[in-house]
């Protein structure tokens, strides 16, 4: 049995199970979205502050992605001999393949995809990251990631080309998503 000072005893948190079964979501990573590191939405759940916010160029989306998002890797220490260890830090990350090509240049494929990937790979700590799933909720802001990215091209010519990426941070908490119906319109 735990001995327990009453003095340091929490509030429980709400439960968020209604007892009317399990109710699940579905999974996928839709689109990455980059912020400029100065840029704070007033409420990130509104589609209009996301259209407001790409035509002043604060916030720019990748295309769409197939993406995912792991459990976290915990970093456990020992702080205190009589007790157990205790988790003391966390990493996130994203695992993502966007198959998108640049169709916006003529003749194409120009490089608009490898500028926009080499911007956000080089220059990282100029954004904030946020990532939309498939089923219309935003995760983040997310401040202080990381990004490996590289260009795949696969080995005969019914395979694809593509870029293969991992994003990276470091936070403990989950992020609690915001709901935006229909998700973000893309400018």
């Amino acid at each position: 049995m735990a001995i327990c000072n009453t003095t340091c005893a929490p509030d429980l948190p709400s439960s968020y199970s209604g007892g009317c079964g399990i109710q699940t979501r579905p999974g996928g990573i839709k689109r990455l979205w980059f912020v400029k590191c100065d840029y704070d939405f007033t409420n990130i759940a509104l589609d209009s502050e996301w259209t407001t916010a790409q035509g002043a160029g604060d916030v720019v989306g990748s295309g769409l992605l197939m993406g995912q998002k792991a459990k976290g890797s915990f970093t456990k220490k020992r702080i205190a001999s009589c007790m157990p260890e205790g988790i003391i830090g966390a990493e996130k990350q994203i695992t993502f393949q966007d198959y998108n090509t640049d169709t916006v240049t003529s003749p194409g494929p120009g490089c608009l995809a490898y500028t926009f990937w080499n911007q956000i790979l080089t220059q990282a700590s100029n954004y904030k990251l946020v990532y939309e799933t498939c089923d219309g909720y935003v995760y983040g802001p997310i401040n202080d990631f990381i990004l490996e990215i590289d260009e795949v091209i696969e080995d005969n010519n019914t395979g694809s080309t593509y870029f293969d990426g991992t994003l990276m941070w470091n936070d403990i908490e989950m992020a609690c998503p915001a709901y935006i119906a229909g998700g973000i319109t893309p400018a």
